[in-house]
């Protein structure tokens, strides 16, 4: 077809269109196939959005490794050649990794091959009802189109015979068209939806069988560093005393305070450092500590579950709102016991102090 004669039958159709809006010519209305070409529509969106949420994940996979890659460097930063460590670190780093990383990459080989190719091709059969759906609705416009020439035609008294016959030909000609692949479309859309399950009976089993690999050999290659790690207190770093200067004695007292309810965090500037206090047996302490008087006991509370209650042995006086003070003889509700100092409550107020000066009851 020329050029000239594709922008004739454009204009023409682009009219006829328009004319339907309008109210001006009729149109063909098919409720059976416009339901099926619905249904093939959305099950095409489906299919290529199963693929990207695929590939999404395929992308997370891989920023999970160089998140991997990250973390193993940074913890080889923190120790210096000469330490015990750091040949543990640098396997892991440069060994374990890589290894991960290898294995990654055989999950990305395996959802290529077995996964995004099938169903590209499968894919192809959608692009080809696609253009076919497309072609059928040009024609149902063609042929609506051509009818009402043909209407126009007959409703005139003194149309020529020949024009007439040669109208009726084409309209003839239009509506074969358009009936022939209306028909096919009708029989290969559900026969397409219907296979679907089928097909993607394999693209499940790959898609799962992929993820158990991967996971399962990375789990196993990060095995490895457990024979390294076995002897490391795993709990060391969340009771590691502080070797920085105690907030009590810094020559900046700082405004942090200690929320209500909470312990204090092991790598937090909140949890001080043991206050000086005495060091030696509690009998000592109290023949070289004269109790003071003890103001007039009030009734206590009923302490709170999971918190014992403990007798002052000495005078506390806190140094900030972190800590809380008390009189030898107050009863102080413990919260939290770690380390040299602990959390309590005395007369509603909650903050740290050194567990020498106590004694549980």
């Amino acid at each position: 077809m020329s050029f000239l004669k594709k922008m004739s039958t454009g204009v023409a159709r682009a009219k006829q269109v328009a004319m339907v809006k309008i109210g001006q010519s009729d149109a063909t209305v098919d409720p059976q196939f416009n339901q099926l070409e619905a249904q093939f529509k959305e099950q095409y969106h489906k299919v290529k959005k199963f693929g990207r949420f695929v590939e999404k994940y395929q992308a997370a996979v891989k920023d999970l490794g160089n998140a991997q890659k990250g973390i193993a460097s940074m913890v080889l930063d923190q120790y210096d050649s000469s330490d015990g460590m750091h040949q543990v670190a640098t396997h892991y780093n440069e060994s374990i990794t890589g290894q991960i990383e290898a294995q990654r990459i055989q999950m990305e080989q395996h959802y290529n091959e077995m996964f995004h190719l099938p169903l590209n091709q499968y894919l192809g059969q959608y692009k080809i009802m696609e253009e076919r759906i497309n072609e059928r609705n040009t024609r149902l416009v063609d042929m609506d189109r051509y009818n009402a020439d043909l209407k126009m035609l007959m409703s005139k008294p003194d149309t020529d015979p020949t024009r007439l016959q040669i109208a009726k030909e084409k309209a003839e000609y239009k509506s074969r068209e358009y009936n022939d692949l209306n028909e096919e479309l009708v029989r290969d859309i559900p026969a397409l939806l219907r296979d679907r399950s089928r097909f993607f009976d394999g693209l499940f089993a790959n898609l799962v069988r992929g993820k158990a690999q991967y996971f399962a050999e990375a789990a196993k290659t990060m095995g490895l560093m457990s024979p390294h790690l076995a002897q490391v207190n795993r709990s060391g770093a969340g009771t590691r005393p502080f070797v920085i200067t105690e907030p009590s004695r810094s020559s900046h007292a700082g405004s942090v305070s200690l929320p209500a309810g909470s312990a204090p965090s092991p790598h937090s500037s909140q949890a001080p450092a043991p206050a000086p206090g005495p060091s030696f047996s509690q009998t000592q302490m109290q023949s070289q500590v004269p109790p003071r008087a003890m103001p007039q006991a009030q009734q206590a509370a009923a302490p709170a579950p999971g918190t014992r209650q403990a007798k002052a042995l000495f005078p506390f006086s806190g140094q900030d709102n972190t800590e809380i003070s008390f009189q030898p003889g107050q009863t102080v509700t413990v919260i939290s016991q770690s380390g040299d100092w602990w959390v309590g409550e005395v007369n509603g107020a909650r903050g740290y102090f050194p567990s020498n000066y106590v004694q549980l009851m």
